[in-house]
Formats: C-alpha cells, sequence, structure tokens
C-alpha cells in the first residue's frame, strides 16, 4: 500500500478502544434495566444519541465547507509526468500557518481554482494523522490532487508538511533519515524521472536565539548535505519557509533585526554558503532588484503598511539538466490573509 502519510496512523487503535468502551456502557445499561418499559425508553435513547453523533460527525465536515462521501470514497489514477518540453509546469508553495483556517475561508480553493497549479507545497500544517482521517482529507482533494502529508511525531498542532500533486511520482521519502530532526514533520520529499520536489519547512531559531544553535549547526548542514546528496541523482526543486532572510533587501528595516530569528548574521552566512555551492534563489533570478516580501507579522499592521520578510523560495540547482524556470514570484498579497504568510509560484519547464 502506498505511503500517504509516514507513520502507523493511531485511527484503528482509537476505534478499537472506543468499541470497548461501547460495550463496558452497554453492560452498565444492561445492569440498570429493571422492567420492559425502561428497558425501551433506553433502547430509544440510544438511538437518539447515534442520530446526534452522526449528526455532529456531518456538522464537523460541513463547518469546513466539505462535503465529502467517507462511504464510498473515490479512486483515481494520476498520470505519470509529462513527457513534454513544452509544457509549462506551475508549483505554489504556501506557508498556511493552520490548515483548517485555510479550509474554512475557502481560500484554498481559490488558489486551486485561479491558479490551477500542478504541485501545492504546504508548510504549517498544524494538523495531525487523526485529523486527516477525520476531515477525510485525502479523498478531499482527490478530484484534482493526490497528498501526502507529515506530521510531528510528538507535538500536535504544530509544524508539519505535505505536497499536493496531479502526478503519479516514482517514490516519497518523509524526513532527511536522521532521528534528531525528523520528529517535527519538515520535509518532504517527491520523487520524478528527471527531479525532485522537497517540501521543507526549515526550524525557526526561536525567541531569544534559543534554537539558533541547533539551526545552523545541525539542522542546516544536515539538511543541505541532504540536498547535496540528491542533487547528485537529480535536479532538485527545494520549495519552502526556510526562515532566513538572505539579503538586506529581502527585510523591510535592517536596523535592530540584526538579533532577530531569520536575520542573524549566523543563519544569513550559512544560507549564503549553500547557495554559493550550487544553487539558485529562483525569485532573485528573475527579480535582482525588487523588494517583494512573502511574511508579514500578524502584529501590528504591518501588512496593510507593506513592513514584511521574504522568508519563502523556490530553491534549484545552477546548471540543472532538465528543469528550467520561466517565473517565480509571489502571489496577489490582498487575496490571502489566513496565514502570515503569502503563496509564492513558480512556473517552469522540463526539458
Amino acid at each position: 500500500m502506498e505511503k500517504l502519510y509516514p507513520k502507523k496512523r493511531k485511527s484503528d487503535k482509537m476505534s478499537e478502544e472506543s468499541d470497548e468502551d461501547v460495550q463496558k456502557e452497554e453492560q452498565k445499561s444492561k445492569e440498570k434495566i429493571r422492567n420492559k418499559s425502561k428497558s425501551k425508553s433506553r433502547s430509544k435513547s440510544k438511538d437518539k444519541k447515534k442520530k446526534n453523533i452522526k449528526s455532529k460527525a456531518q456538522l464537523t465536515l460541513e463547518s469546513f465547507g466539505i462535503k465529502s462521501n467517507l462511504e464510498n470514497p473515490s479512486k483515481k489514477e494520476y498520470p505519470k509526468f509529462p513527457d513534454d518540453e513544452n509544457k509549462k509546469i506551475k508549483i505554489v508553495h504556501w506557508n498556511v500557518n493552520g490548515l483548517r483556517p485555510l479550509l474554512r475561508k475557502k481560500e484554498l480553493d481559490n488558489l486551486i481554482s485561479e491558479e490551477d497549479p500542478d504541485f501545492i507545497c504546504f508548510n504549517e500544517t498544524k494538523i495531525d494523522y487523526d485529523v486527516i482521517e477525520k476531515l477525510n482529507l485525502n479523498n478531499i482533494f482527490n478530484k484534482t490532487y493526490k497528498s501526502y502529508w507529515y506530521c510531528p511525531n510528538e507535538k500536535k498542532g504544530y509544524s508539519g508538511t505535505a505536497i499536493l500533486t496531479k502526478y503519479e511520482p516514482i517514490s516519497v521519502n518523509y524526513g532527511i533519515d536522521i532521528d534528531k530532526h525528523d520528529d517535527e514533520g519538515r520535509v518532504i520529499t517527491m520523487e520524478f524521472e528527471k527531479f525532485y520536489i522537497i517540501s521543507c519547512y526549515t526550524p525557526n531559531s526561536g525567541e531569544n536565539l534559543k534554537r539558533l544553535h541547533y539551526r545552523v549547526e545541525e539542522w542546516d548542514k544536515d539538511f543541505f548535505e541532504y540536498i547535496n546528496s540528491l542533487k547528485e541523482k537529480k535536479d532538485i526543486i527545494l520549495a519552502g519557509d526556510l526562515n532566513v532572510a538572505k539579503d538586506d533587501i529581502d527585510i523591510y528595516e535592517i536596523k535592530g533585526h540584526d538579533k532577530t530569528a531569520g536575520f542573524t548574521k549566523e543563519e544569513r552566512e550559512s544560507f549564503s554558503k549553500f547557495l554559493e555551492s550550487g544553487y539558485i534563489d529562483t525569485f532573485r533570478q528573475f527579480h535582482p532588484n525588487d523588494q517583494k516580501f512573502s511574511f508579514f507579522s500578524k502584529r501590528g499592521n504591518l501588512k496593510e503598511q507593506y513592513k514584511g520578510w521574504r522568508l519563502d523560495y523556490f530553491i534549484v540547482n545552477d546548471n540543472a539538466r532538465f528543469i528550467q524556470f520561466e517565473e517565480s514570484d509571489m502571489l496577489d498579497k490582498d487575496k490571502y490573509d489566513s496565514s502570515d504568510h503569502i503563496p509564492i509560484f513558480g512556473i517552469f519547464k522540463c526539458k
């Protein structure tokens, strides 16, 4: 069976526990039954509760604007990546800062209908596998996309990545195969014949830079080595919130931010060295002097004042054999308010 997410799901265990609870409750109920009239009364009460439970489950889905047939999920075969060097492929990356608010506001529906991307890479989904099951997310996106999810092992409502694809991948890898990095659901790698797509949510150095050493000395080194190992095999497209504003132009105000996570000397130097080792920041390739931002803090009125950071990137290997980007930019900031990030998009051809 194909792995749409990596770890064993908890739903089967939870279901078993629920069955045991129901059996216990039924046994207690039987012991309390004194006569036929009470038995009938309790039976009616149970039927009513079952209807209410079913109704509440449906409300949970409908409250997110979701209508789905849980009993008969559709099965769809997805095509291989097109072997057409003239076909333009669109990829969108978005740090959604929680997927559920995005579903409520229909912004994902609008993005799909208006942009029609071939791939969507999510960061910071803030959901777990139980929520994916509960909301039936795989089947919800099934009409257009096959969806792959990577959630944290321990912390619920934290981090998380996903890739939605119109095309059947050769393989999907979750994490970078290093245990100390792979508990937070930060990297999904999707393999196609000529390239890899990597969705990455880089760890933030945190308040008071408490994770700065881990971020630069451990995560960056191991993750960049992982990317280098992929580049030796095929072209790569790295899409993600990489949590660094590399250049002065990538932040609205330089002064006072040199000790702020994402703009420290250590983070910027680490990322710069990675790019210099054989990679291209595609946005800067097409917009060398433009000051545009993908992140706006929710504190204050910064988005309206256009005071932000550029933290989200499409990175490709230089001298790529097959991948050729033709555009890399941000989408309209005014259309996307659910998250503190706005989506970025890229258009490329596979030669």
